[in-house]
C-alpha cells in the first residue's frame, strides 16, 4: 500500500476534503467524525469494516507510471485513502486502488477482517469504482439497485458546494413560490428557505405546502423530493461544466497535426473526431433531458398542472440516473484532458506523449476509432457557450 504525503503541488487530505466536489470524493471520514447520533449510520453502514467505513474514497486520474497497477489499463481509478491520524489529516494516510493488481490482497494486509464479510465491502467498492462520479445520487440508486440497505445519511453533498447551489437552486425555483404561497414580494426570503430545505440533508414539515400541492402521501413525497434534488443537481453540475468543457474542446481541436507522420496523423485525426463526437452527443442527450425536467416543470409553475410534474418525479430515477453518468463521463473527460494534456500544452508535450494520452482516454471511454470514421455530429452544431437546456440557458 503506498504513502500519500503532504508534499508541495500535491494537494494534502485537508485540502481535498475542503475543495473537493462530491462528484469525485467520498467523505467518509468527515461523515464519521462528526459523531452521527442515528443509530441507522451503525446499523446500515455503507462498509462493514469501521475503518474503511471512516477512509476517504476518491475519484483520481490516473498519472503516468500508475498504469501497470491497473488491470485493465484506464484513464480514471477509484482511490481508498486511510488517513494516518483521524485529527490531522495534513498527516497525509495511506491508499490503495479498488481492483489494482493485488487489491483484495492489499485491502486485507491492511485491515482486519475476522469474521465480517470482506466480499461485502469488495463488492461495495466494485459498485463505486464502476461509477463515473461519487455523487450522492448516483451513488444510491447504484447500491440500491444491488440491494445493499446503507442509511441515507451517507448521501449526502459537501457543505461549500451545497452554498454553491443554493443561489442557482433559489433562481430556478422563484416561480414555485409564487404557486405554493402566493405573490412574491420584494425582498422576499421564501425562495431562499424553500432551496435550503431542497437541498438539506433531512426531510422538513416546512415543505407541507409543497406536497399538498404535488397532491402525494408521505413516502411517494420522500421519494420525489429525492428526485427533484437530483435534477437541481445536476442541472447546477451541467452549468458549472460549461465553461470547462468548451475549454477542452478547444484544446483538442488544437492539435498541431503537422507534428506527425502518415500513421500516427491518421490516428489523432480520427481520435480527435472521434471525442468530438461523444463529447457532442453526450451534451445533446444532456440537453434532452434536462428539457423534459423543463417542461414538466413549466407545466406545474406556468400551467398549473401539477399532475404532470408529480409524474415525472415519479419516474424520474431513470432519467436523473442517465443525466448524472452522461455528466460524469464529461467531467472525466475534462479533467483528465486538463491534467494529461492542457495543463502541458499538447505543442510542448512529445508525438508519442500526446498519443499515449489519447489512447488511454478512449479506452478508458470503451471508445476505439478502429475503422477511421468520420464524425456523424458535429460538435459546432451546438451551443456550447451555455448549458443544455431551456431555463438554464436562459438564467446564464
Amino acid at each position: 500500500m503506498q504513502v500519500l504525503k503532504a508534499v508541495a503541488g500535491v494537494p494534502n487530505l485537508k485540502d481535498m476534503v475542503a475543495t473537493w466536489p462530491s462528484a469525485r470524493l467520498l467523505n467518509l471520514h468527515g461523515l464519521a467524525a462528526e459523531r452521527p447520533t442515528d443509530p441507522d449510520y451503525f446499523i446500515r453502514p455503507m462498509f462493514v469494516h469501521p475503518v474503511l467505513n471512516r477512509s476517504i474514497i476518491v475519484k483520481h486520474n490516473v498519472r503516468p507510471g500508475e498504469e501497470e497497477r491497473q488491470a485493465p489499463r484506464r484513464f480514471n481509478a477509484t482511490k481508498v485513502i486511510f488517513p494516518f491520524d483521524p485529527r490531522d489529516l495534513n498527516l497525509g494516510g495511506q491508499f490503495l486502488f479498488v481492483d489494482q493488481l493485488d487489491f483484495e490482497p492489499a485491502l486485507t494486509r491492511h485491515l482486519e477482517y475476522g469474521d465480517l464479510p470482506l466480499h461485502r465491502d469488495v463488492a461495495v467498492l466494485r459498485i463505486l469504482d464502476r461509477l463515473p462520479t461519487l455523487d450522492p445520487f448516483l451513488v444510491r440508486e447504484a447500491l440500491v439497485s444491488h440491494r445493499f440497505n446503507v442509511d441515507s445519511g451517507y448521501y449526502r453533498f459537501s457543505e461549500p458546494e451545497k452554498a454553491h447551489m443554493l443561489g442557482f437552486v433559489e433562481h430556478e425555483i422563484e416561480s414555485l413560490i409564487e404557486l405554493c404561497f402566493g405573490e412574491v414580494q420584494a425582498h422576499d426570503r421564501r425562495a431562499k428557505r424553500l432551496s435550503q430545505l431542497l437541498l438539506a440533508d433531512h426531510d422538513s414539515p416546512e415543505l407541507e405546502p409543497l406536497r399538498v400541492t404535488l397532491r402525494m402521501d408521505g413516502p411517494e413525497f420522500m421519494s420525489a423530493m429525492f428526485a427533484w434534488k437530483a435534477f437541481l443537481y445536476y442541472r447546477w453540475r451541467a452549468h458549472a461544466l460549461t465553461p470547462s468543457l468548451k475549454a477542452t474542446v478547444k484544446s483538442i481541436g488544437r492539435i498541431n497535426k503537422r507534428r506527425y507522420d502518415t500513421d500516427a496523423l491518421r490516428f489523432v485525426v480520427s481520435a480527435r473526431a472521434l471525442l468530438e463526437t461523444t463529447i457532442a452527443k453526450s451534451w445533446r442527450e444532456i440537453g434532452a433531458k434536462l428539457q423534459l425536467y423543463d417542461d414538466a416543470y413549466d407545466a406545474l409553475t406556468y400551467d398549473q398542472k401539477p399532475e404532470n410534474f408529480r409524474q415525472f418525479l415519479m419516474s424520474g430515477s431513470n432519467l436523473f440516473i442517465d443525466l448524472g453518468n452522461r455528466i460524469g463521463v464529461l467531467e472525466q473527460v475534462v479533467s483528465f484532458w486538463d491534467h494529461r494534456l492542457q495543463k502541458h500544452h499538447t505543442g510542448s508535450m512529445s508525438p508519442d506523449e500526446v498519443m499515449d494520452a489519447m489512447r488511454d482516454l478512449l479506452q478508458g471511454l470503451s471508445i476505439w476509432p478502429s475503422a477511421f470514421p468520420a464524425p456523424d455530429i458535429k460538435l459546432t452544431e451546438f451551443d456550447i457557450r451555455h448549458p443544455p437546456g431551456r431555463r438554464s440557458a436562459a438564467a446564464a
